[in-house]
C-alpha cells in the first residue's frame, strides 16, 4: 500500500512523525525509571514526575489534534492548510516538551497556547464544514 491509497496522506505523515516523537518521550521516561529504580509512578522524584507529565501531556493533546486534522483533510481542505496545521502542531509540541525539559517558560507557553489555538481552530473548521 502506498500513501496515495490513504485518504489522508498528509495527516498520515504527521501521525508518523508524532509517533516517533512519542517513542522518544517514552524512552526518556523509561531510561529515567531504570536510572532511578522506579517502576511505577514517579517514586516522589520531581525529575521523573516531570518527564512523565511531558509524555502524558503529549498523549492528551496530540491524538485529538490529529483527528481534527484528518477530518479536515478528508473533507477536502487545501493541502497547504493541512501542512500548516501539522507543521505548527509539530513545532508547538516540540517547543512545549523542550520548554519543560529546559525550563524555558516562553517555549512552554508558546507550545501549549499554539496547541490550544489549533484545537479550537480545527474544531471550528470542522463544525463549519459539516454545518
Amino acid at each position: 500500500m502506498s500513501l496515495t491509497a490513504i485518504p489522508v496522506p498528509i495527516t498520515a505523515v504527521f501521525a508518523a512523525l508524532f509517533a516517533l516523537m512519542l517513542v522518544a518521550l517514552s524512552m526518556r521516561v523509561a531510561r529515567m525509571r531504570i536510572r532511578k529504580r522506579v517502576s511505577l509512578g514517579d517514586g516522589g522524584d520531581k525529575e521523573l514526575g516531570a518527564a512523565i507529565r511531558i509524555q502524558g501531556n503529549f498523549i492528551e493533546y496530540v491524538p485529538m489534534a490529529l483527528a481534527l486534522m484528518a477530518v479536515l483533510e478528508w473533507a477536502g481542505a487545501r493541502s497547504w492548510a493541512i501542512y500548516a496545521f501539522g507543521a505548527l502542531l509539530l513545532t508547538a509540541r516540540v517547543s512545549h516538551a523542550l520548554g519543560l525539559y529546559a525550563r524555558v517558560f516562553p517555549a512552554r507557553v508558546f507550545g501549549i497556547t499554539t496547541t490550544w489555538a489549533l484545537l479550537v481552530g480545527g474544531a471550528l473548521a470542522v463544525l463549519v464544514t459539516v454545518a
